[in-house]
């Protein structure tokens, strides 16, 4: 339900998964940034996204050899101008120089996407590199890119006209857009201090903190720190120490997501259970939980027309047959690797990472193979992920997988797809029998994977993690894996419980799989879209004091 009289929102984010050929993402987090914003344009919202243009892929190859600008002109972005038709640049200060930044537009009816850009012939080397590479691995760098997303993109924003009556920052690499927001408040009223400055700029900021991991967001010490954003504190009027208050660790680090934390009104957590692990390791929390949703016409296949609740089982199971095949076309053109169209189909699909655990599935690989190849009820596999190229742990992990892909006894069996994309994730939810989820319960957050998934018809078999741990009646959408022996669990609940009932037939038909399939479109439907996630938004977080 569209809000009545809905606040001019600006919603900060350093990655959108916008477009199928525009690599500006890492995964998960720029996914989710891309189906709120199409939410909010299929409402007409004034809801104004800002984030970063970057000209090089994140990680792994990208087919595309096209410009990023010429790709961002293809998918109807604009650069930013005024009333006038003049192309609008912003500075800010980085260190002790200025950078430039130009704006890309597109538009959804009322609801904006703006992606800032560094690569400009105003600014020398060093800075043009802030729209390199998203994260980028030096430190000075990436504090470059949270200033320029930040301070230029509120920046951006003013120019434009744009007047927001609430700032939700994305995770803490957006946290400078608050700092910016304190730090001009301040500057227009010298006689408050830093704090009181912070008073009354955090009404206007809410945020969303999606992990407790430790290694979530940037942590630096304070020297790298004073160096990047010192005379921008000191342009304002505030000192180090005013930094210090808010964004300071125990540990004596400085934390953009404390800085998140400590500026913004209130923050919401992306589940039920990550609110309750984060209250459980940081016993003073604020953030609330709005549990994430998937934007429903993005990842449902248009074979099913909008209404698939309403076919008989036979037709039912004809368009998810056909959505299968179609997985293992594409499966057969990215890797060469035959699937068998009619066999059950399990599918892992997610970043390549210690504590999503993707060695589960192959522990044990002759009994992976004897279930495999079972004669009555084989069951056949597609992993795909890529590990960050600075996880190390990761990147073994992934070559276990990969090595297990090039098993003779397992080859015509197990495919490994390296470039999960949105390309692929879109084959893999729609296409999937079985979604597979084995995170370490607690770590996992949300996992909208598994939405976009049971969305289309398949059944779960997760650990109770993330939006999981919400469903009552988990039964009636697939199968838990038990923390207590997670191996034996996977194992023995796939030879055993899972492909005896995809292969219990009647006239070919497995009705009663059919019968969760329904169950999964239908809770995701009512309950886990991003029209429920956008109103949760606006009724918990984006209430105008």
């Amino acid at each position: 339900m569209k809000p009545t009289n809905p606040p001019i929102v600006a919603y900060f984010s350093a990655e959108y998964a916008i477009a199928d050929d525009l690599p500006i993402y890492a995964g998960g987090l720029g996914v989710l940034a891309a189906d709120i914003v199409l939410e909010a344009g299929s409402q007409n919202l004034p809801f104004f996204a800002v984030g970063l243009v970057y000209h090089e892929a994140f990680a792994g190859d990208d087919p595309d050899q096209r410009p990023i600008m010429e790709r961002l002109v293809a998918n109807g972005f604009e650069p930013a101008s005024n009333e006038a038709g003049e192309r609008i640049l912003v500075h800010i200060t980085v260190a002790d120089r200025e950078v430039a930044l130009q704006g890309w537009v597109k538009s959804w009816g009322r609801t904006k996407l703006i992606l800032l850009d560094a690569r400009l012939d105003e600014n020398d080397e060093r800075d043009r590199a802030v729209s390199d590479h998203l994260y980028a691995k030096d430190q000075a760098l990436e504090l470059a890119q949270e200033l320029c997303l930040g301070f230029g993109g509120v920046a951006m924003l003013e120019a434009m006209g744009v007047k927001p009556d609430m700032f939700h920052l994305n995770e803490g690499h957006t946290a400078f857009a608050g700092l910016a927001l304190v730090l001009r408040h301040l500057k227009a009223h010298p006689k408050l201090n830093f704090a009181e400055a912070v008073a009354a700029v955090k009404p206007k900021l809410v945020g969303t903190k999606h992990t407790i991991l430790p290694g979530a967001g940037v942590l630096l010490d304070w020297n790298s720190v004073e160096a990047q954003v010192g005379p921008t504190l000191a342009s304002y009027g505030a000192v180090l120490d005013d930094l210090k208050a808010v964004a300071g660790t125990s540990k004596g680090d400085y934390s953009d997501t404390k800085l998140l934390i400590d500026l913004t009104r209130v923050a919401s957590g992306v589940s039920k259970i990550h609110v309750a692990y984060e209250r459980h390791d940081h016993v003073v929390s604020k953030l609330i939980p709005i549990t994430n949703g998937v934007s429903r016409w993005r990842w449902t296949t248009a074979a099913w027309d909008g209404r698939p609740l309403e076919y008989d089982d036979a037709k039912f199971w004809a368009i998810h047959s056909e959505n299968r095949r179609r997985l293992l076309e594409h499966v057969r053109q990215q890797t060469g690797t035959e699937l068998n169209p009619d066999w059950l189909t399990v599918v892992w699909a997610r970043r390549m990472t210690a504590y999503k655990r993707p060695e589960l599935l192959v522990s044990d690989l002759d009994r992976l193979a004897k279930i495999a190849h079972h004669a009555q009820r084989p069951v056949q596999f597609v992993v795909a992920g890529q590990a960050n190229p600075s996880d190390t742990v990761g990147i073994e992990l992934m070559n276990r997988v990969i090595e297990t892909a090039r098993r003779p006894d397992l080859r015509a069996n197990f495919a490994y797809l390296p470039h999960y994309n949105p390309v692929s994730a879109k084959f893999l939810v729609r296409g999937a029998d079985l979604w597979l989820n084995t995170p370490i319960r607690g770590y996992e957050a949300c996992g909208t994977s598994g939405m976009k998934a049971s969305l289309n018809g398949a059944l779960q078999f997760s650990t109770s993690d993330g939006w999981i741990d919400e469903v009552p009646k988990i039964r009636s959408i697939g199968w838990i894996l038990y923390e207590d022996d997670p191996v034996e669990s996977l194992y023995h609940t796939l030879q055993h419980d899972i492909a005896p009932l995809f292969y219990r037939r009647t006239y070919g038909i497995p009705h009663e799989w059919i019968v969760k399939m329904r169950a999964n479109m239908k809770l995701i439907t009512e309950d886990f879209t991003a029209t429920r996630m956008l109103k949760d938004y606006y009724e918990k977080l984006y209430q105008v004091l």
